[in-house]
């Protein structure tokens, strides 16, 4: 369960990272701007301000990132067993899938609390331009630790489920949804929601272009998943089809097709194309959507890590 809970919180917390840091990008100069005079020599200077509503968008969203992540970062110290390795993995790190995860989440982390205290208001004095170069900065490194949830899983080989090539595919994807879920989430519990009912209305349908491609990416999952399973009769291909089967149709079925099909990619791409018709209430269809992301996202990795498992139980349990 803490590594199911460190892939979950560490994609969902980069996600929302990487929505906000484009998001950030696209805000207009003259609302982030204060004019500050002072001594300087070369007159009158500018320093970074948001205006109220911006800092109610952008302040609780990072917020809500950082705690995400670094509840991620405690399940990984968990998941080591000690929390003085998690440390040593940083400190004397080996060229790996974790470690530059590691440093990438890290990075990630250190990042967008920058960008927090900024728009909060807690950091003074900052220009604009500090603030952009640190929302470019993080795009990419938030893009990082999202491929990096799902080439932790793939890179372990022992397990043909995990080894099929558009597992990171999907990761990436159900990362970038559920950090969007996550900053709509937010902002509509607040005041941002409908003060920025034109934005929402243009992340809603990006989610949805979303979904569908995490849909699809799924579905190609499920097609290389079966097609490895069929390949041949060696030991591998019975682990595969084993844990394919498991997958679809073992004890965590159910979750899979109801929790992860239905209420994680179907319902909300339709509580999402409701949002979008003129006569939809956005608050509560968008907490709903968000919602449903978020839990989808979860069970989703949970019966992927669970049905990976399980061949290598039955098989060392002499089953």
């Amino acid at each position: 369960m803490p590594i199911i809970l460190y892939l979950f919180l560490g994609g969902a917390g980069s996600g929302a990272c990487l929505v906000l840091a484009v998001a950030g990008l696209f805000v207009p100069r003259e609302r982030v701007v204060a004019v500050r005079s002072g001594r300087a020599r070369r007159g009158v200077r500018t320093a970074f301000a948001a205006s109220s509503a911006y800092r109610s968008l952008f302040a609780p969203a990072y917020a809500c990132s950082l705690v995400a992540m670094l509840l991620g970062m405690l399940c990984l110290a968990a998941d080591l067993g000690r929390a003085d390795r998690l440390l040593l993995l940083l400190v004397s790190p080996t060229f790996s899938h974790i470690a530059v995860g590691a440093y990438a989440f890290a990075a990630c982390f250190v990042l967008a609390l920058v960008l927090a205290l900024a728009w909060a208001g807690v950091v003074r004095g900052v220009s604009q331009g500090f603030v952009r170069v640190v929302e470019i900065l993080l795009i990419p490194i938030a893009l990082i630790v999202m491929v990096y949830t799902g080439l932790l899983l793939q890179s372990l080989a022992a397990v043909p489920l995990w080894a099929v090539f558009w597992l990171p595919a999907v990761f990436v994807l159900s990362s970038l949804s559920c950090g969007i879920a996550l900053v709509a989430g937010v902002a509509h519990l607040g005041s941002a929601g409908a003060a920025f009912a034109p934005l929402f209305r243009r992340v809603v349908f990006a989610d949805a272009a979303v979904i569908v491609l995490e849909a699809l990416s799924v579905a190609a999952f499920l097609v290389a998943c079966a097609a490895a399973a069929a390949a041949s009769a060696s030991g591998t291909a019975q682990a595969a089809a084993s844990s394919y089967t498991e997958l679809v149709a073992g004890a965590n079925a159910g979750l899979w097709w109801f929790g992860f099909a239905g209420m994680g990619l179907t319902l909300p791409l339709v509580l999402e194309v409701v949002l979008l018709s003129d006569k939809a209430k956005p608050r509560g269809l968008a907490l709903a959507a968000s919602a449903c992301v978020l839990f989808g996202g979860f069970v989703m990795r949970f019966c992927i890590v669970e049905a990976g498992m399980h061949p290598v139980i039955v098989f060392a349990a002499g089953g």
